[in-house]
């Protein structure tokens, strides 16, 4: 399987358990690993055999911003929920990255990786 790595993507986010960190916005990066098939693309040339970096950089990035979350896990399933519902891919690796006010001197930051397929958000869909 081909992969694709969309790295550094910059958004803000109300998150966070306790109320203060939810209050004002935090710094997220967010990387992607996006795993599919594109040897048409290589062949054509065509990036309606791929995937469109922009659109996957804006989905991600109003899901973000959209949301409330308490936990960096849930943020990053839903990440990973969009990006296989959206787009043509078979799996999604996805680490989230935020930066804690609180702990500024103990650690630089705090992140999450989930890694979810296709047939995995599928199955669950229908249960």
């Amino acid at each position: 399987m081909d992969k694709i790595l969309l790295n550094g993507i910059s958004c803000t986010a109300h998150l966070g358990l306790l109320p203060e960190e939810r209050e004002a916005t935090q710094n997220i990066l967010i990387d992607l690993v996006l795993c599919l098939d594109i040897d048409t693309a290589t062949k054509l040339d065509k990036v309606q055999f791929s995937v469109d970096y922009r659109q996957i950089v804006k989905q991600v990035q109003k899901i973000v911003e959209d949301s409330r979350f308490h936990l960096l896990e849930a943020l990053a399933a839903e990440v990973c929920q969009t990006v296989l519902k959206k787009n043509n891919v078979e799996s999604v690796q996805v680490i989230v990255r935020k930066f804690p006010e609180s702990l500024r001197n103990q650690l630089t930051d705090v992140a999450v990786e989930i890694t979810r397929t296709k047939k995995r958000i599928i199955r669950n869909y229908k249960s």
